[in-house]
């Protein structure tokens, strides 16, 4: 069963373009304005969704005190996850098996996508800015 991910992109209203064999790229908007993108890939065995960057790759002094808050992070989160990949950059994914995928599931990985994009992004930049900085929604 081949998984048509921009007929997914197109019933959930947004646009895509194809960026490579079995990847998709769109990109949304926060509530505040940041500007995010997201990519959808679709791997033999998964269905890989990455907000990337979420945080561009920090300095070394910056990066002790929201790598705590993203390790609490993820055990609060549900379906999605933070990682650090090889440039350093901070991304929010999501994977779901190809094995029965469906159009719910590709919905229920965007809005949480989104969700915790809009809910965390602003508040783990500042953590990753200013040593001061507290947020009451991210413990660490």
């Amino acid at each position: 069963m081949a998984i048509n991910i921009p007929t997914y992109f197109k019933r959930y209203a947004w646009v895509c373009e194809q960026v490579d064999t079995q990847i998709w790229r769109t990109s949304f908007t926060t509530e505040l304005e940041d500007e995010f993108d997201l990519y959808v890939m679709v791997g033999e065995e998964w269905v890989h969704f990455a907000v990337s960057p979420f945080l561009s790759a920090l300095a070394s002094e910056q990066q002790p005190r929201l790598y705590n808050a993203l390790l609490h992070l993820n055990q609060q989160m549900r379906l999605v996850y933070f990682a650090v990949d090889e440039e350093g950059d901070v991304n929010l994914l999501a994977e779901l098996p190809v094995r029965g995928f469906t159009y719910p599931q590709f919905e229920a990985a965007l809005n949480a996508l989104v969700y915790y994009t809009q809910s965390l992004a602003r508040d783990l930049g500042r953590i990753a800015q200013e040593p001061n900085f507290y947020s009451p929604l991210i413990s660490g």
